[in-house]
């Protein structure tokens, strides 16, 4: 226990609490993230960009560039082997009707990236009850608006494969596509982690993922922001 943690992290004895930030590396989102906590070590790591910080005297575990299923499998099995109990994953999505900036809880999640349905015929996972109602009573608290949603996970690089394409548009009550939550949820449910997702739309139909202009990217960033301090009530 804790060997694998060492080599990774150089810390056979991880903080209990960890926040995973989906999706690629991108400084100016650390600089974001790093601006909401008290103190903050040196980001390291390339595979797995990470940093130890504090929000008061609680210690976290950062992480960053965790991008698709089986990577997200990957981070939790070396989360576990440090001794992390609990796990907030903070996400974006894609959404058909919801605009950008929106905080979207997820409530069923349809697993189209593969690896759940390797474990679980069922392919659909939803959060504990205890995980919805920590999250719900944060978002309360903080006046913060939000949407509960059913959503898909999809494979990381294979979105326009046919029969997920069709699938998400043939669905109404699908809102929207990301690529790790199914996976997060189900194997930290096995690990017995106590974990946490809140999602962000990132992209539309009318925003691309990659645009750069001004008022979409405050839309994200604000986000980024608030599910962070979420994160903190609920960690």
């Amino acid at each position: 226990m804790g060997r694998f943690s060492l080599a990774l992290f150089g810390r056979k004895a991880l903080p209990k609490r960890c926040i995973i930030y989906a999706g690629s590396y991108v400084p100016a989102r650390k600089e974001i993230v790093r601006s909401l906590f008290d103190r903050w070590k040196l980001v390291r790591g390339s595979w797995i960009p990470f940093a130890f910080a504090k929000k008061g005297r609680t210690e976290f575990l950062i992480l960053f560039n965790v991008y698709g299923a089986a990577m997200t499998l990957e981070v939790l099995h070396l989360l576990k082997d440090g001794g992390v109990t609990s796990v907030f994953f903070v996400g974006s999505m894609f959404a058909k009707r919801m605009p950008v900036g929106t905080l979207v809880l997820p409530i069923t999640v349809v697993d189209k990236a593969g690896i759940v349905s390797l474990d679980d015929e069922k392919a659909t996972v939803v959060p504990s009850d205890s995980s919805l109602r920590r999250i719900r009573l944060a978002l309360r608290s903080s006046h913060q608006s939000y949407r509960e949603a059913k959503i898909a996970s999809v494979p990381c690089v294979l979105h326009t494969i046919k029969s997920v394409k069709q699938f998400i548009e043939n669905n109404v009550d699908v809102e929207g596509i990301e690529l790790e939550t199914s996976t997060f949820l189900h194997f930290s449910r096995n690990l017995h982690l106590k974990a946490y997702v809140l999602l962000y739309v990132s992209d539309t139909e009318r925003v691309d993922i990659i645009s750069g202009a001004k008022v979409v990217r405050r839309a994200r960033r604000t986000a980024l922001s608030d599910i962070t301090e979420i994160a903190f009530q609920t960690l």
